[in-house]
């Protein structure tokens, strides 16, 4: 399965789980918990307020050479949305990328 497959599938696009591709296109998924999303809001929060360039994403793709794989929290310079645009997944990792831990 490719990652367009995932995002164009409507069955796939509402769930309760962060999903990821393995390298043979495997879906992986995990739950996400409240605590989780709680911390992602405080992360993206504090970005917007430290950061005045680049943009901010949550659950941002990324194709990497072990498939697709998605970090909680990234932030991209205008540099790279220049080079990538609204490219998904993108083919390299943003700047920062945040991956909160679960329990």
């Amino acid at each position: 399965m490719q990652w367009s497959d995932v995002i164009s599938d409507p069955s796939l696009g509402n769930l309760p789980y962060n999903i990821e591709l393995d390298a043979r296109g495997k879906i992986l998924m995990s739950p996400a918990s409240n605590r989780h999303a709680i911390q992602q809001a405080r992360l993206v929060r504090l970005l917007v307020e430290w950061l005045d360039t680049g943009e901010i994403a949550s659950e941002c793709s990324i194709g990497t050479h072990q498939g697709v794989k998605v970090t909680d929290v990234a932030w991209m310079s205008t540099a790279f949305l220049g080079r990538h645009g609204d490219t998904t997944p993108y083919p390299q990792a943003p700047e920062l990328c945040i991956e909160i831990l679960s329990p």
